[in-house]
Parts: C-alpha cells; structure tokens; sequence
C-alpha cells in the first residue's frame, strides 16, 4: 500500500519552491549602465591594444573557443593562433589612424550575462607591399563582438567583421 503525502510536507514542498522562486526573482538586476561602460573602456582598450602592439592584452581577453566570422569563412584559431597572427600583423603593421567613425552600440541579454558591441572604425597606416616595401592602407571596418559576463569582467567570445577599402 502506497503512503499518502502528509499536507504538512506537501505545504513544506510547495514554500520551499515558492521561496526558491522569490529568491532567484530578488537576486539585484544587474548595473547595465555601468556593464555599458566597461564594454566602451574595452573596446577602447582594445584600440590601444592594436595601436601599441600589445598581444598579450588582446590574446588575454580571448575566451576558449574563441570564433571569428570574415570573409566567407566560420574560424576557432586557437589562443596561440591569435597570438601569432596578432604578432605578424601588428609587427609589420604602423597605424596612423584607428579611431571609432560612430558611437560603438552596445547590447545586453535579458540577465546581462552576454554583451554584445557594434563599431564602425577607421583604419589607416602602412604595411608590407609583398616586394620589400610598404604601401599605405585604409580601411573602414564594421563588426559585432560578443562578450559573455565571468567573475567580474568581461571575455571576449568571437566577432563577424567586413570592411571596405577607402572612406
């Protein structure tokens, strides 16, 4: 014969889900605003980054399974990958422009847990021609970075990105 639940554990049951519930919905609402601005530091950071060849700050704030989206093709480099590339790029690379053409968007999941950052930018400088020189360069980049909320920061989990060559 089967023991029939006593109301009091059935009302205990039914509080302590309740209470869970009340719980989860108290938790404090995360500072958007102040989430927005640490995005907009990063990316600024990220600018200067590229601009006083710092690797390590970039590669730094790479997630594992990094993606990137460009030119047709879905990428995973690895960190070491980004680090190599970043290297040859930045070392052959001298900028003589890299600045935002608008005000970068920045957008958050309902629980703030992702971001997500929207740029338009000019790029300009020098680098190698393929023959031993240099030839300038100027391009005006677009992309959407996605970030995902660990700890108290923010990594850097991918980008789709385009450009176009001149203004």
């Amino acid at each position: 014969m089967m023991k029939q639940p006593r109301p009091l554990s059935k009302a205990l049951a039914l509080m302590a889900v309740g209470l869970s519930m009340v719980l989860v919905q108290c938790r404090p609402a995360p500072d958007l605003e102040a989430w927005r601005r640490e995005i907009l530091d990063l990316h600024r950071q990220m600018i200067d980054a590229h601009l006083k060849k710092d690797v390590r700050f970039i590669v730094d704030h790479m997630a594992d399974g990094y993606f990137s989206v460009q030119n047709g093709e879905i990428r995973h480099p690895s960190r070491q990958d980004m680090a190599a590339e970043f290297e040859e790029y930045l070392g052959t690379t001298t900028f003589t422009e890299y600045r935002d053409l608008r005000q970068p968007i920045v957008g958050f999941s309902k629980d703030g847990s992702i971001a997500w950052l929207i740029v338009q930018v000019r790029v300009a400088g020098r680098n190698p021609d393929g023959s031993g020189g240099e030839k300038d360069f100027g391009l005006t980049w677009a992309w959407i970075t996605l970030f995902e909320r660990r700890g108290d920061g923010w990594v850097w989990l991918g980008e789709a990105s385009n450009y176009k060559r001149g203004n």
